[in-house]
């Protein structure tokens, strides 16, 4: 219903949302519009058929950079009371890029950087792992791969062949561009953060009953791997938290609870593949 009213509001062409108990894998909730009616299901197109959750790739922008940062911690490129210098743009092999606002910060702090999602600065750390490790982190929080949930269609996204990466994919990469994920994979991925830096298989599935009310199967917690240590995690939360507290996120903000989370807004592809839709965006957050 909340989707629904989103939809009338913004007139979207298409929406998803997941939620995903970050401490066992399970899915709590999903819905995906435009939807069908399953009974009549011949009376829609191909496209109304596909549950967006799984069945969709895109660029997920700056959602991404949640897991940039965790990569950038956990190698100790960065320290948390550094200071970076913003001059508002930053040129890697003759490609120009600015911040989302056209803004320049100066000279800020890591905290800074996460709350207001500065391009120009993860565009430096991203340089600073450089192509194997970004890659490497990428393909350990599940991205490039499917999470194998079970669910008909699942997309596997799209990761760069990192032998084939120049300075400038490393830099839109640690800015969410020219990469493609599916919503349940950067879900997956952000739910490790907050469940001490392991990484679980989702499930949709919790348990199956006979008919006389016993327990026929249930679906335990898989554990994938551990992507960053629990110190990093800690630390990335909290980093997170300021998003919803002082930056773009404040009205995810419930009274009551510390939340922590990431906004990210991505240009459209063209349908052809080649180039953007002009005014054409993707807004996404988790």
């Amino acid at each position: 219903q909340s989707l629904d009213r989103v939809m009338a509001r913004t007139q979207a062409k298409g929406a998803t949302v997941i939620i995903m108990n970050p401490r066992t894998g399970e899915i709590l909730a999903m819905a995906s519009r435009p939807g069908f009616d399953p009974n009549r299901f011949y009376r829609y197109g191909a496209g109304e058929w596909k549950n967006r959750a799984v069945s969709i790739i895109y660029e997920p922008g700056s959602t991404f950079k949640s897991v940039v940062a965790a990569a950038a911690l956990q190698e100790k490129v960065v320290a948390v009371n550094e200071r970076f210098v913003d001059k508002g743009y930053v040129v890697v092999s003759g490609r120009r890029i600015k911040n989302w606002n056209d803004d320049s910060y100066g000279t800020v702090s890591l905290t800074d950087v996460i709350k207001n999602s500065i391009n120009t600065v993860f565009v430096q750390i991203g340089l600073r792992l450089g192509a194997d490790r970004l890659n490497n982190y990428a393909r350990a929080f599940g991205f490039g791969q499917a999470t194998d949930i079970g669910l008909p269609g699942e997309e596997e996204g799209l990761l760069f062949n990192t032998k084939d990466m120049r300075d400038s994919d490393v830099a839109t990469m640690a800015i969410g561009q020219s990469i493609a994920v599916t919503p349940l994979q950067l879900l997956t991925a952000v739910a490790a953060i907050a469940n001490d830096g392991v990484l679980l298989k989702p499930y949709v599935i919790k348990e199956i009953y006979n008919a006389d009310g016993t327990l026929a199967e249930a679906t335990p917690t898989q554990r994938v791997r551990q992507v960053i240590s629990p110190q990093t995690a800690k630390v990335l939360s909290g980093l997170l938290e300021k998003v919803i507290a002082e930056g773009g996120g404040k009205r995810a903000a419930v009274k009551g609870y510390r939340v922590a989370g990431k906004t990210g807004t991505a240009e459209r592809l063209k349908e052809t593949g080649s180039g953007y839709e002009a005014g054409r965006y993707i807004a996404s957050f988790v």
